[in-house]
């Protein structure tokens, strides 16, 4: 590999590891899967470590994030004890799934709370006839909720693009 294109991927993974840290996803997550989306060819934990230069604990506990995200796979090669990795490029599926995934997780996380927010309003309701700021709860409540369900509405649409 030359020179320009070794720079060009260093950029490439540099930047994209600087992405993922700022959308909260570890910087070296973001660095692996970028360099195994740019590379020709499948690589080892260890050739992962030397172009990232970082350390074989680090690269193996996140390399096992990209698995469980089904971005990354574990493949054989023969005549190598080493475990090697493949990119799966499907990127818009990865992200839009990582997406999802982490926006209901905080949403369902956050209704939970709204659900025990409704039982301390009801015991409001009942002690408190026409209280402003008891209507004022109700309302807004119902206005998130509905954000709730509209936000669902748009991942039922967008499944058939990135299925």
């Amino acid at each position: 590999m030359n020179n320009e294109t070794k720079l060009i991927i260093d950029n490439f993974v540099e930047s994209a590891g600087n992405l993922g840290a700022s959308l909260g996803i570890s910087k070296v997550v973001a660095q692996l899967y970028a360099l195994l989306y740019v590379w020709p060819e499948p690589l080892s934990l260890d050739d992962m470590c030397e172009l990232l230069r970082i350390s074989k604990g680090n690269a193996s506990m996140n390399i096992r994030y990209l698995e469980q995200w089904n971005a990354v796979k574990k493949i054989w090669q023969k005549g190598s004890r080493k475990d090697y990795y493949e990119v799966n490029p499907e990127i818009e599926k990865i992200v839009f799934t990582r997406l999802k995934e982490g926006l209901e997780r905080r949403i369902n996380d956050f209704l939970q709370n709204l659900d025990k927010l409704d039982e301390e309003i009801k015991k409001l309701e009942k002690n408190s006839k026409n209280n402003q700021h008891t209507k004022l709860f109700i309302q807004r409540i119902k206005k998130i909720r509905d954000i709730n369900k509209k936000i669902n509405k748009f991942f039922s649409l967008i499944k058939p693009f990135i299925a």
